[in-house]
């Protein structure tokens, strides 16, 4: 069992989930259940005024990364994450863009013309663009059910003050079925409440601020599924899949082969790439 956590594995089931300070490692509790690990972040959205579209025309889901790109060379491009549109505003000339607004965001001012960039090719333009304002959106909190806490955590937890209930930045470490290492989230672990748990004696439900954690997009649940079961045991599983959850499934793949040990096979060895997909 991870030092400085009381229990055994076999009162606590499995312990998927490990809560750790990034600063030092230290383990602040593991459990078997995080609620609130998948939701939908606050989303930014635009109003494109006389929307002119290329050839290629928009698609419902634009793309995993498109820039809106100002006319004036002097001013940066910004980007939108996971970008969809419902089409143009009927009896308009308007397109509704909505997505993960980025840490830059629009060029303070600016609402000029902008073009529509996917990282590929150009989407169409616009003479004017407005952010809508949606109202704020109460993130739900991420709840560990059945937390096995640490000495440190519980002492924490008894004193009760601000400072003494703010973990710092924190990484919710992720394993799969088979106790291997999946991924991991970045949280900024804030406690709002604590209670005793159902799940065993000893046991507490930690509830953190919702509002310092991106959940993972609802539409890759069914992709986290399948690999919290453990790895695939097919190739090409992924080829059936839209883009956007080729995205999450490739993601998932490449955090996880990260945390594994790698060798190199000798100079000169061959290597066949399916490139049917």
């Amino acid at each position: 069992m991870i030092p400085a956590v009381h229990g055994d594995e076999n009162e606590l089931g499995f312990a998927r989930y490990t809560l750790t300070r990034t600063e030092d490692g230290h383990v602040w509790g593991v459990c078997a259940e995080a609620e609130g690990l998948f939701g939908e972040s606050q989303r930014g959205t635009y109003e494109l005024f006389g929307w002119v579209p290329e050839e290629s025309g928009v698609p419902a889901w634009v793309g995993s990364r498109v820039w809106l790109v100002p006319d004036d060379e002097a001013l940066d491009a910004w980007l939108l994450e996971d970008a969809e549109t419902s089409g143009q505003v009927p009896g308009t000339d308007s397109l509704l863009l909505t997505g993960l607004d980025d840490y830059v965001g629009p060029p303070e001012g600016h609402r000029g013309r902008v073009r529509l960039h996917d990282g590929h090719r150009w989407l169409g333009s616009c003479r004017e663009f407005a952010r809508v304002l949606s109202p704020e959106q109460l993130q739900p909190s991420l709840v560990l059910r059945g937390l096995a806490q640490s000495d440190q955590l519980r002492v924490g937890l008894m004193k009760g003050t601000r400072r003494a209930l703010d973990l710092e930045e924190a990484a919710l470490e992720i394993r799969d079925s088979h106790g291997d290492l999946l991924t991991d989230r970045l949280i900024w672990a804030t406690v709002s409440d604590w209670r005793p748990s159902s799940r065993g004696a000893g046991l507490i439900d930690l509830e953190l601020d919702g509002g310092r954690f991106t959940p993972v997009p609802e539409y890759a649940r069914p992709i986290w599924d399948r690999w919290l079961a453990g790895p695939p045991d097919a190739v090409n599983a992924w080829a059936g899949l839209d883009t956007r959850r080729r995205g999450a499934w490739h993601d998932l793949v490449r955090e996880s082969a990260c945390r594994r040990s790698h060798h190199d096979r000798p100079a000169g060895h061959a290597y066949e790439l399916d490139g049917r997909h």
